[in-house]
């Protein structure tokens, strides 16, 4: 496993270098938008020379833009994964990590449809490019209701429905525990039977806020997202079960902590490399 943690320029390479990571995860509009043309060839052989030069990895290159269509049965087009497998292929990358995305005007069983629509080609595209592709378990679905997910992924349940949609064993998931742990989901079980989808892991704790649960209950804002190891997960226990499952791939800080935001941002950096460092290798 490498450790990282996720960033939006490449230019953090270096910083992830001298901060102790061996690893980023690297959004990929850092070379351009995929939507619109291929991505900027002189800056992916600037990363690269940037990864040779400090023996950084990128674990993952994030392609988080949702499915913005809005007309419902409209499919995701492949050539846009296409251009992102291009840039992950010549920087040694083997994972794309993804959001499903959620057209809140349909019904979930529809979502689910929408989904296989437009994932099914991409899936085929991914196994003959040699790529996976993971999917974040985040909904963003908590505040006063009524709500509903602008992704889709964020239960067991719903990854059952996803991959029998899309049956790829290239499409997988992108765990992040924080996600589930909230919700009250067991994501040391989860990460079990989920082994062989796991394709990629974000490192973000949570801590739940009692008084506000009481005072909102699923209205209020309960919870926060922290740096690993200033919340509740026990990150012995997730790391050792990575390490049952035997998963060898990328952890990313996804670092989201209000406390250490700011000017304390990279703060936030150290602290959860030492935390975590200690475990993952």
């Amino acid at each position: 496993m490498k450790l990282g943690f996720l960033t939006g320029s490449y230019q953090d390479i270096e910083k992830a270098a001298q901060l102790g990571f061996k690893g980023i995860e690297l959004h990929v509009g850092a070379f351009g938008n995929p939507e619109e043309a291929d991505l900027d060839q002189d800056k992916i052989d600037e990363a690269a020379a940037l990864m040779k030069k400090h023996d950084i990895a990128i674990t993952a290159l994030a392609y988080y833009t949702f499915c913005r269509c809005t007309e419902e049965r409209i499919p995701l087009e492949p050539t846009y994964y296409g251009r992102v497998f291009d840039a992950a292929e010549k920087l040694g990358v083997g994972v794309v990590a993804a959001m499903g995305g959620f057209h809140g005007g349909l019904s979930w069983e529809d979502n689910i449809k929408l989904f296989g629509e437009r994932f099914g080609p991409v899936s085929e595209l991914a196994e003959k490019r040699g790529m996976k592709v993971a999917f974040e378990n985040w909904m963003a679905v908590h505040g006063r209701l009524p709500f509903t997910p602008i992704n889709i992924g964020g239960s067991p349940d719903t990854w059952d429905d996803m991959f029998s949609a899309v049956p790829s064993k290239a499409m997988g998931i992108e765990f992040d525990p924080s996600h589930l742990y909230w919700q009250g989901i067991d994501h040391v079980r989860a990460l079990k039977e989920y082994a062989d989808r796991v394709h990629h892991v974000h490192a973000k704790d949570t801590e739940m806020l009692p008084e506000n649960q009481y005072r909102g209950g699923i209205n209020g804002s309960y919870f926060r997202f922290r740096i690993p190891g200033y919340g509740e997960i026990n990150w012995f226990e997730f790391v050792s079960t990575l390490d049952e499952i035997g998963y060898t791939g990328g952890v990313a800080i996804e670092h989201e902590d209000p406390v250490y935001s700011g000017d304390r941002f990279d703060e936030g950096l150290v602290r959860g490399h030492h935390v975590l460092d200690p475990l993952v290798k």
